[in-house]
């Protein structure tokens, strides 16, 4: 890593990229055991060579240290809320207040610039009186592209977590088969996609199914993941 952190929170952002945000730089957890803010984030990129895939990103203003937490939204942003509980809820005669705002952290991914990639109007069709998706079922899915997609197309199922005391449990982000696609001259374009095999990959329940373009992740639907 770039540099020491502990109690951080970490995300599996659209794109398969890891999120590294809030923390401090020694220390451990509990009230006032950590000292010197890790006010900026780290982005780690698992595809790319040994030493060239961690990244360091803009640094915050607001300290998070201890019981921070960190949530991937729909949209692509992450919301960051949370750290410096103390003893009780302290603002004043503290090194570092208790922390009562909420920040949204973006990626770059959100800039304006891309919006020419970004996939839009994304929408699933359930099959026929059915609330959810089947293991090992075939779906269809819509979306909107101004362009020709790319050979770099990828459907992602994220599973969001349960984030508490800088752990972010049960994520977990699933690439998705597409059996077909079609392409309508008004750039509609209609996929079919493969659900998960089994709940050993994928536990019942609900999942952002997002469509990533050359990178760019479109707006991110709610799925239901069902036995059959």
């Amino acid at each position: 890593m770039p540099g020491p952190r502990v109690m951080n929170d970490m995300l599996i952002l659209p794109t398969g990229n890891i999120l590294i945000i809030n923390g401090a730089k020694r220390g451990c957890a509990g009230w006032n055991n950590a000292a010197t803010p890790s006010l900026q984030p780290y982005l780690y990129k698992p595809k790319k060579r040994f030493s060239q895939r961690f990244s360091v990103l803009k640094s915050t203003k607001v300290a998070r240290l201890y019981h921070s937490s960190a949530l991937l939204l729909p949209d692509g942003r992450v919301l960051v809320a949370g750290g410096n509980p103390n003893h009780r809820y302290m603002f004043r005669n503290v090194a570092h207040p208790t922390e009562l705002r909420l920040q949204t952290f973006t990626p770059h991914y959100m800039s304006q610039q891309y919006h020419h990639l970004r996939p839009t109007n994304v929408s699933i069709q359930y099959s026929k009186n059915s609330n959810g998706i089947a293991y090992g079922k075939d779906f269809t899915i819509q979306f909107r592209l101004g362009r020709r997609p790319s050979s770099n197309l990828e459907y992602n199922v994220y599973a969001p977590p349960f984030a508490t005391h800088s752990i972010s449990m049960n994520q977990r982000l699933l690439k998705l088969r597409s059996k077909n696609m079609v392409r309508g001259l008004d750039g509609l374009i209609t996929v079919v996609l493969e659900a998960p095999p089994s709940p050993n990959v994928a536990p019942p329940g609900y999942y952002m199914l997002t469509v990533v373009n050359e990178g760019i992740p479109g707006l991110s639907q709610w799925i239901k993941l069902i036995h059959s």
